[in-house]
């Protein structure tokens, strides 16, 4: 009983202890039922967030890549994804403009990179992010994230922005539940060994072309867009589709030999060995391997002295000795100066008169043709000088190249192709085989006194064009096209269009894509107009999938395709009614040629080449000073050897203002001197040219004095609204670098294929032979009815592009075999044929027009790719 009591009285002690650990239990129990609560919210939140960020980096990503689409085809960009038209500003500061150093305010970033200071595509009839990429700074990128050439954003552009988010993620707000892109820039790519300043890089090494920048944002209220849930943004750095760029119509890595009827078009024809050249035809002079005549020399117009040139300075000057330039002939007015003398020297002579009627010089021994005679009287020996006539900013100097009139050699003449030559770096046989010629680099040197259309003669035949020697060598090379490169790029381009790797199937002789599928003639896989693949880089691989690159002889004839010679048979496989390759056309084929096009071929629309001018630059002139811009006693200069014609735009109207006049009489040498008394009539081009039309020349800009004297009043800065037809009478043309002018067909040649002549000289402005040199975004040439802008239509301004012609071709790109060439027939090629073997083409009347776009870094076909992804990178901004 003793121990029942004493049981009892333990348990009654324990009961508080007991409750004390239930209620821990029970409170542990309840947190932990509280944590897993706040897990699963987190866990909740935790998710909606990540939703929510995926959601903006799809947006993102979707919006970088139809920006990449711009790039690739801007007019489809403007037409069908909210690209925004380019726009001139007429200031920075005003829109499209922002003011410099302020990017944001308006779409485009005013640059500043070294000496040079503007905004992307300034001009006029470009379109944003547009080829070329090069060289010229217009042109380029320069910005750094923070100062993005372009920027689109509500504030910069919110129209542009919203049709872009209509057009991605559709028109309602619901749509936009999910997040929107908020801006866009556009800057340039990574640049290595360059100087970033003040947010814009300086030299280096370029690695693309673009960086593209878009965010998405999700808000609370997409309406007002307020209240951001997550925001990301995605950057994609894109280069050019590094097409090889060839130096002309047809190429060959070693021996090249044209029978036939075989033409060669609008370029130059090369061999890296032997060449026997096509067809010859007239064309534009060259003085040497690397220049043609220096016809800035009689550009400038006028009878008046424009300078006299010291030649020697002399010594023992104790004063200023008497300057006298000789009279001109009968019914002229005689010009004077003075001279100045430092330290004995005679260092200065300054017009005082320019006098009139003094004729130009041709440097030929005529009477009519010589310089006035400089005499210098006075306290001092030895001192010389030459009289200039009318040319105040290119004087004839008496240099290589620089001693005659050779502009109006080429004046009103006409040419069957004025970019056509051939050149080799073993023996050109248009000079014939063992005769005394054969050992001169020039076949034909280039003389004043030749008449410049022979072609018994012509100088623009050369050979022995293995290295660089100014003047005679100019070394003849062959595009690089890397074998593994081009796999590469095609293997894994496979989910891009226009990027195609076809691997051979040696039991049909066909060939797979991807090397997947049926296997397919090559034929019928390369005719963009059945295949609806669109035009692209097409990658025929070799029949073992080895590089024949690093192979020779039989192995290497063993690793490439068998030979083949398409006919008409061939151009009709799939059914298409018409055939053409389009883009760039990569063969491993032991021969490739063709047998004739027949009806087959497809009408494309040909831009001839553009205008020849010399990159000599133009003098700078100071419209607050009212003179040249002075460098030691000669104008400035600006845009020499940039590789782009380069004009000072004086009215601020983005374009290159032309004034001309009607040429005076002038002389030319055929060998023996032919006057051509003013007013001239030119000669009509082949086909759908004015007949009759009086010889225009450029009235050149010039200095007060001179301009009184040649023109009979200083020079005006043509009105902005200026078109080419409405110039005042005392208007002159803006600064610029000489070109020559040419009036083009409406046809390149007959169905033979013998070119229509292209005629050298401008003509009247109210008479100009305006051609479409631009298409519409329907592909069909532009109309230049009325008077159309120099954008658009060829005129006696500079055509970067020339006229729009119509050829029935089977290739518009670039055709590239690693084998040899041998074809016969007819058929027609525009672009580029490169031929890694031997050329030996025996008969036929095959022609091969060169598309210079593809040397100027302008071609760009609709539908073909221009650009490929080098890198993407996605950053979440915020949660």
């Amino acid at each position: 009983m003793k121990k029942i009591r004493l049981l009892f009285r333990r348990v009654r002690s324990s009961r508080g202890s007991a409750l004390l650990v239930s209620l821990m239990v029970i409170v542990g129990l309840s947190l932990l039922g509280l944590g897993f609560v706040a897990i699963s919210e987190t866990e909740s939140a935790i998710a909606k967030n990540q939703s929510q960020a995926l959601q903006t980096q799809a947006i993102a990503e979707a919006g970088a890549k139809l920006i990449v689409e711009w790039i690739q085809d801007p007019q489809w960009g403007m037409d069908h994804a909210a690209m925004p038209a380019n726009v001139p500003c007429a200031a920075y500061g005003t829109s499209p403009c922002s003011p410099n150093g302020s990017p944001g305010v308006y779409i485009k970033t005013v640059r500043t990179s070294g000496a040079y200071t503007g905004v992307y595509k300034p001009k006029n009839g470009t379109k944003l992010l547009d080829r070329p990429y090069r060289p010229g700074n217009d042109d380029r990128l320069f910005g750094d994230e923070d100062h993005a050439d372009l920027i689109i954003n509500r504030i910069t552009d919110s129209t542009t922005l919203d049709n872009f988010n209509n057009i991605v993620l559709g028109t309602n707000v619901s749509d936009k539940m999910a997040g929107e892109i908020t801006e866009i820039k556009i800057f340039a790519p990574p640049v290595v060994g360059g100087v970033l300043t003040n947010g814009f890089w300086v030299g280096g090494q370029r690695y693309g072309v673009a960086t593209i920048k878009v965010t998405a944002q999700q808000f609370r209220n997409p309406s007002s867009h307020t209240g951001v849930m997550a925001s990301h943004a995605v950057r994609i750095v894109v280069g050019e589709l590094p097409l090889p760029i060839p130096a002309g119509p047809i190429q060959g890595d070693a021996n090249v030999s044209f029978g036939g009827n075989f033409r060669v078009h609008w370029g130059m024809e090369t061999s890296r060995g032997d060449l026997t050249p096509s067809l010859s035809l007239s064309s534009l002079p060259w003085t040497n391997a690397y220049e043609r005549p220096h016809f800035e020399h009689g550009y400038e117009q006028g009878n008046s002295i424009a300078g006299v040139t010291i030649t020697y300075g002399g010594s023992g000057y104790t004063s200023a000795p008497t300057i006298t330039i000789a009279p001109p002939p009968a019914g002229g007015t005689q010009a004077t100066a003075t001279a100045t003398v430092t330290n004995g020297l005679l260092t200065r002579i300054t017009m005082t008169n320019r006098g009139s009627g003094y004729p130009m010089c041709s440097g030929l021994p005529a009477p009519s043709a010589q310089p006035p005679t400089v005499t210098i009287s006075g306290p001092g020996t030895g001192a010389t000088a030459t009289a200039v006539v009318a040319a105040e900013t290119w004087p004839i100097t008496g240099g290589n190249y620089d001693s005659f009139d050779y502009f109006h050699e080429l004046l009103a003449k006409n040419f069957d192709d004025p970019w056509y030559g051939c050149r080799a770096v073993g023996d050109n046989a248009m000079d014939g085989l063992g005769t005394p010629y054969d050992v001169d680099p020039q076949c034909y040197p280039y003389a004043i006194t030749a008449q410049e259309r022979s072609t018994a003669n012509p100088s623009y035949a050369f050979q022995w064009q293995d290295m660089n020697a100014y003047p005679l060598k100019k070394k003849v090379t062959f595009p690089s096209i890397r074998y593994d490169y081009w796999k590469r790029i095609t293997q894994q381009g496979r989910g891009y269009k226009g990027i195609y790797y076809f691997a051979y199937d040696s039991g049909s002789g066909g060939f797979k894509k991807f090397n997947q599928g049926a296997a397919q003639p090559m034929a019928q896989w390369v005719n963009t107009i059945g295949n609806n693949l669109g035009p692209g880089v097409y990658f025929f691989d070799s029949a073992t999938s080895q590089n024949p690159q690093l192979l020779a002889g039989a192995p290497r004839q063993a690793a490439l395709t068998p030979a083949q010679t398409w006919n008409s048979s061939d151009f009709g496989l799939g059914g298409a009614p018409t055939f053409l390759m389009q883009g760039f056309v990569y063969m491993n084929m032991q021969q490739f040629g063709t047998f004739g096009q027949g009806n087959n071929a497809t009408t494309v629309q040909a831009n001839f080449p553009g205008e020849p001018f010399r990159d000599v630059g133009y003098p700078i002139w100071d419209t607050t000073a009212n003179a040249w811009q002075d460098c030691n006693g000669v104008p400035c200069r600006a845009g020499a050897g940039d590789g782009v014609f380069s004009c000072q735009d004086l009215n601020g109207n983005g374009k290159c203002d032309i004034v001309v006049m009607q040429a005076p009489t002038w002389d030319s040498n055929d060998p023996t001197i032919t006057t051509h008394t003013s007013p001239y009539t030119m000669p009509a081009c082949g086909s759908g040219c004015a007949v009759g039309q009086t010889t225009y020349i450029p009235k050149i800009w010039k200095s007060n004095a001179q301009a009184q004297a040649d023109y009979g009043a200083p020079c005006t800065i043509p009105a902005a609204n200026y078109d080419g037809t409405n110039a005042a009478a005392t208007d002159c043309s803006e600064p610029h670098e000489p070109y020559v002018n040419l009036v083009y067909p409406d046809q390149a040649a007959n169905n033979n294929g013998q070119p229509y002549q292209v005629v050298v000289g401008w003509e009247p402005p109210g008479s100009q032979t305006y051609r479409p040199k631009r298409l519409d975004s329907s592909g069909a040439p532009v109309s230049c009815s009325g008077v159309p802008s120099p954008d658009d239509c060829v005129s006696n301004a500079y055509d970067v592009d020339g006229a729009v012609v119509p050829l029935g071709v089977i290739l518009y790109g670039i055709l590239y075999n690693e084998g040899a060439w041998g074809s016969q027939g007819n058929s027609w090629f525009y672009g580029s044929v490169l031929i890694q073997d031997n050329i030996n083409n025996s008969a036929g009347t095959a022609d091969v027009w060169f598309d210079e776009k593809l040397l100027k870094g302008t071609w760009a076909p609709p539908k073909m790719p221009r650009v490929i992804v080098f890198s993407e990178q996605t950053d979440e901004q915020s949660q």
